[in-house]
């Protein structure tokens, strides 16, 4: 018995012998995939500071519950470009300690998170272009007199962030034909809406002017006469 315990001992030392060269490259490959990590954050970082990324959410409907959470969008994609290369490279150690089980989680996790950042893209994107779409589409309103041009304004933005949420969460890869089949109606409905009310706002300002312009004409009439 005192041999067979001493024979599966030698073999466990064997095979912790025969694996170290692996688990020694694993962990090279962790520190390095750290220090990789920490670099494209910062890098993201910087690039997104100077397009003043946070600057220009922070005038979007989700910037004052972005900011009161204490995060920031440049920190936001700093932490996701970081764990991706995080987790590429604990993908590669774990190939090499040859554990199958869960190289499969990891590489689903990293194949999720593209989904994820091109999610978050698109929301602030999207939603920085609505903003700035309608907040010059209310000053030309606004410039023309237009009634209710806040109320127009105020639902085509709810209208445009729906949509942009939308996109963002297909890019999830989140199930969205449900909210697209009560989207596309609501939509439509409140576009009819709305043209009908700027048609009979326009209308309205321009009985006025159309008032004005024939009575000159038949001012410059009766001068001929």
């Amino acid at each position: 018995m005192i041999e067979t315990i001493k024979a599966s001992f030698a073999d466990a030392i064997g095979a912790m012998v025969g694996y170290l060269p692996a688990i020694i490259v694993a962990i090279i490959i962790l520190i390095i995939g750290l220090f990789a990590g920490r670099i494209g954050g910062k890098v993201i970082s910087k690039v997104l500071d100077k397009i003043g990324v946070d600057d220009a959410v922070e005038k979007t409907a989700i910037g004052d519950t972005i900011k009161k959470s204490g995060m920031t969008t440049v920190g936001c994609f700093d932490a996701l470009i970081r764990w991706f290369i995080y987790l590429v490279f604990i993908m590669a150690a774990i190939n090499v300690l040859n554990i199958p089980m869960l190289a499969g989680f990891v590489q689903q996790v990293v194949l999720y998170i593209p989904h994820l950042i091109l999610g978050v893209i698109v929301l602030v994107v999207g939603l920085i272009v609505a903003d700035f779409f309608l907040d010059q589409l209310e000053m030309q309103l606004t410039a023309r007199e237009v009634e209710f041009s806040e109320i127009i304004t105020s639902v085509l933005r709810v209208i445009f962030y729906l949509v942009v949420i939308v996109f963002a969460l297909d890019q999830l890869l989140i199930e969205t034909t449900v909210i697209y089949t009560f989207l596309v109606p609501l939509a439509w409905g409140i576009a009819a809406g709305i043209a009908i009310a700027m048609g009979i706002s326009l209308g309205w300002g321009l009985k006025d002017v159309v008032a004005e312009y024939v009575k000159e004409k038949l001012k410059e009439g009766k001068k001929e006469e």
